[in-house]
């Protein structure tokens, strides 16, 4: 089960929102958020305001959960199956396709990382390589910096660590927009998770719940 935080609010507990994307989750189940890497129990589930023994992929849902301090809780966390754990990360390789930017990127750079409903911090930490647009060929290593139209294998650096997983496993969680004053300047999907000690993530057995929090 995954489900990424949509919204959070106090009750009997507290509640979180938003899609399953994977999976499925029982009244009873005890979940991961990814981060702050706390478990608690689902106490309850709701589907249109009606009460329900368990949910599955593709609905948005309210989950009514215990053992958690709601203060934990950030937009973008990630609910999924303890004994399989999303990744969480503050550094990744990933392949980008660079827009119309109007200043070349250079080691350093800093960005807004953007994904689901995650805008974070980041920082253009190594230029690894340019590739040719259609093959994936190195054309040239370590660059100085990367220009418009360009794509180019790089690595990012976040001030808060993030669920993220690769995206030839999982698409939804493995591509990302980046964004600089306000415009979006490249596109982009995980190659390689650095520094995390967490399994790949398991479609069929974990949902992501998309979330931003509330009191």
């Amino acid at each position: 089960f995954s489900q990424k935080l949509l919204c959070c609010y106090a009750g009997s507990g507290f509640c979180v929102t938003g899609k399953i994307e994977a999976g499925f989750i029982q009244t009873g189940d005890k979940v991961l958020a990814m981060p702050p890497n706390e478990t608690c129990t689902v106490k309850g589930i709701t589907l249109h305001d009606e009460a329900l023994d368990w949910a599955a992929a593709g609905d948005h849902v309210s989950l009514t959960v215990t053992g958690m301090d709601i203060i934990k809780i950030n937009v973008g966390c990630i609910f999924c199956d303890p004994k399989e754990p999303i990744r969480a990360c503050t550094r990744f390789r990933a392949r980008i396709l660079l827009f119309n930017i109007e200043v070349p990127i250079t080691q350093g750079f800093p960005v807004l990382l953007h994904y689901q409903t995650v805008s974070e911090p980041a920082t253009i930490r190594k230029l690894v390589s340019v590739l040719h647009k259609s093959s994936g060929e190195v054309l040239k290593k370590k660059p100085k910096c990367l220009s418009k139209g360009q794509n180019a294998v790089v690595e990012i650096q976040t001030q808060r660590p993030v669920a993220l997983e690769l995206y030839k496993d999982y698409k939804e969680l493995g591509r990302f927009m980046l964004r600089y004053v306000g415009s979006t300047i490249a596109a982009g999907v995980v190659t390689e998770v650095k520094g995390s000690t967490y399994t790949p993530f398991l479609t069929k057995h974990i949902a992501i719940l998309y979330s931003s929090a509330f009191f």
